[in-house]
């Protein structure tokens, strides 16, 4: 059963080694997903994708404790400025709006694991979509 996920990194910024080893193992599903756990504070050295000039295909936010500001988090990894430019999943225990913008969505917690696979698979496709038309319509 084609996917449409070829090969996409994510980047997980999470504050709870728990909740991060439950997001890779939901994710390992995925075929093509790479996980990378990047920590807070780690601006000069925050990893990219492989490719030179390229970011991750999702950066998730995953912010368990209720002092943990997803913002915050983004900036002190030095990814703030991939708001806009990235889809941005945020996780988090403050309540927020469950509706998904145009680049960032919102799950609430509790969510279960097959909510979160859904999601970003679901996100992915987009990506994947999004990425296929535009190098179509360059090939015009």
């Amino acid at each position: 059963m084609a996917t449409g996920l070829d090969s996409h990194s994510i980047l997980v910024l999470c504050d709870h080694d728990a909740l991060f080893a439950a997001i890779e193992l939901a994710l390992t599903w995925l075929p093509g997903v790479h996980v990378l756990r990047l920590t807070t504070g780690a601006t000069a050295d925050a990893p990219r994708s492989r490719s030179p000039g390229r970011t991750a295909d999702l950066v998730m936010v995953a912010a368990a404790a209720l002092t943990s500001d997803p913002f915050t988090m983004l900036s002190d990894a030095g990814l703030l400025a991939q708001v806009g430019e990235t889809p941005i999943l945020i996780l988090s225990e403050r309540p927020t709006r469950a509706e998904t913008g145009d680049r960032i969505t919102y799950l609430n917690f509790p969510f279960d694991m097959d909510q979160l696979t859904a999601t970003v698979q679901t996100i992915l496709n987009k990506c994947t979509a999004q990425t296929s038309t535009r190098e179509h319509s360059h090939g015009r």
